[in-house]
């Protein structure tokens, strides 16, 4: 039985703003990334290979940290008082700081090129190492969490 008062909803606008904010903010920290990788005359994927797999990394670690779960620690979602920080920091910053579009266009260019060795090296690093990120950074979030709660119920 949950004994927490009813929180009430929180309004589109509000979602939709903090999305926005967050979303402008990881738009510059990635293009301040690329910058800096052109400054030391690193190609522009090499930027985006970067924000991706630490993007995914900080994706698995805020659906961690944010997410409810069951009895047996499995993930069910977000609850409601979570939302406006998981729009802030998932849908907003994430979104805006990792980029499957600028991945697809690199892979593609590579392609197109014939460089087929940067084609796959793209393909490995952004789709399978940041898959492995993600779930890197969800499992030790998860797991000091989880620590965190039984030291708290002792």
């Amino acid at each position: 039985m949950n004994h927490q008062p009813a929180l009430p909803p929180v309004p589109i606008w509000k979602l939709i703003a903090v999305a926005c904010a967050g979303g402008f903010v990881g738009s510059a920290a990635r293009a301040g990334m690329e910058l800096g990788c052109s400054t030391v005359g690193l190609p522009g994927w090499t930027a985006r290979v970067v924000v991706n797999v630490l993007g995914a990394c900080a994706i698995g670690v805020l659906f961690a940290r944010l997410c409810d779960v069951d009895g047996r620690g499995i993930p069910i979602g977000f609850s409601h008082k979570n939302r406006l920080r998981e729009q802030l920091w998932g849908a907003g910053f994430l979104g805006g700081f990792t980029t499957v579009s600028g991945f697809a266009w690199d892979v593609a260019s590579a392609l197109q090129d014939q460089a087929f060795e940067r084609a796959a090296v793209l393909f490995t690093a952004d789709a399978l190492v940041g898959i492995a990120a993600a779930a890197l950074g969800y499992s030790i979030t998860m797991a000091r969490r989880q620590l965190r709660e039984r030291k708290g119920a002792a």
